[in-house]
């Protein structure tokens, strides 16, 4: 059995194992997984991921018999240098993905139902070149591939310890970075310095990756998801972050800001409405409370106080996980009922003329409430 160079490996075992329990409820032969994340959280392999697609992973499930990996020749070092999994075969090209082999793999399994569980749904993506899949699907004619997402994002939802303790420390780097780089913000400075000197703070923590989102100034506030551009900012201007680093590819993700010279009154009020109702809303959070009942209270709590949201990210929260969105989504349209140790974010918020209103929380569930992870300071700072 392999070493690994991240959890022990009783972690992917269980993996493995409760990805077949679902599996055989759902009357699946094997799992096809190709998305980085998915081959991560099966394979413990961490590939370089976000500038190259040009050697996908490919981890095969069985319901029966040994897992399965096939990558490229030019990472068989590193697979197998950090993979649990012993059965590793490789390819050699650039230009076409190896249907030969990979159906050879898969006939070679039992498959009393001839269907193959893929990344098809909801915020799946299959990490190989359509048209491989496609020649695959016809290669495989005898079999059906039906969607993984489902059985997936059951698993991937529920944290385990070991993520919860990677999940905990990427939370406490991200403070770290908002609470050592927010005092070293100074007016002129572009947004790309700002984004410089919060995310360097998390690297100086330990962050492996990072992410960061940052606007500011009136006219810029709509750019809710925009990167930090060249930007200075002037005195008045309100200087909005969302970001997060990663741990062992565990995510943190939440909002803070400032204003550079210090808030008006006004922004004081906006600000506090936001953070008053936000708070009762973690407050509501434990295991067997409907997603849409935070809904309703986010959405009461800022009618209430005389506004309504207007931060139009199509939820008020999502999970975190190996991906800083990820299901389940906190929104009416969704019917999840909270569970313990799911990870989410709690997120109302207000986009005006002045600034965004937004004191994103990240919270683990728990049987009787929840952990509040996102411990930075949540009133707008006062920047030089």
């Amino acid at each position: 059995m392999r070493k690994t160079a991240w959890f022990p490996i009783d972690e992917y075992e269980g993996r493995v194992k409760r990805a077949r329990e679902l599996m055989a409820r759902e009357d699946m032969d094997l799992l096809f997984i190709t998305g980085d994340r998915n081959y991560n959280y099966f394979t413990g392999h961490r590939p370089v991921t976000g500038g190259t697609v040009a050697r996908p992973n490919y981890f095969i499930l069985p319901l029966e018999g040994d897992p399965h990996i096939m990558i490229h020749i030019f990472i068989e070092g590193d697979t197998a240098s950090t993979s649990w999994l012993q059965t590793i075969d490789t390819y050699s090209s650039l230009l076409d993905a190896p249907i030969k082999e990979l159906s050879t793999i898969i006939r070679g399994y039992k498959a009393d139902s001839k269907r193959i569980g893929v990344e098809l749904g909801q915020e799946q993506r299959i990490g190989m070149p359509v048209k491989d899949f496609l020649l695959l699907q016809t290669e495989l004619n005898e079999f059906e591939f039906v969607d993984a997402a489902p059985i997936l994002w059951e698993m991937r939802m529920i944290k385990s310890p070991r993520e919860l303790d990677c999940i905990r420390r990427a939370q406490e780097i991200t403070v770290k970075g908002y609470v050592e780089g927010f005092p070293l913000v100074k007016e002129g400075m572009a947004e790309r310095e700002i984004a410089g000197l919060l995310t360097g703070k998390m690297v100086e923590h330990g962050a492996d990756y990072y992410w960061i989102m940052l606007t500011s100034g009136r006219g810029n506030y709509q750019r809710i998801s925009g990167r930090p551009t060249d930007r200075r900012v002037t005195r008045g201007d309100m200087v909005w972050v969302d970001m997060g680093a990663s741990v062992n590819d565990y995510w943190a993700d939440f909002s803070r800001a400032g204003v550079v010279g210090g808030p008006t009154e006004q922004q004081n009020h906006y600000q506090k409405i936001v953070m008053d109702t936000t708070a009762e809303a973690v407050a509501a959070v434990k295991a067997g409370v409907p997603g849409a009942y935070i809904v309703d209270l986010c959405e009461q709590g800022i009618r209430r106080r005389g506004v309504d949201i207007s931060f139009t990210a199509g939820r008020v929260g999502h999970g975190i996980g190996l991906l800083f969105t990820e299901p389940p989504s906190i929104a009416k349209w969704d019917p999840i009922v909270l569970q313990k140790n799911m990870v989410i974010s709690i997120e109302p918020g207000l986009v005006m003329e002045d600034g965004i209103y937004h004191v994103e929380e990240n919270v683990t569930v728990t049987e009787t409430g929840c952990e509040v992870l996102s411990q930075a300071p949540r009133e707008l700072w006062v920047l030089d």
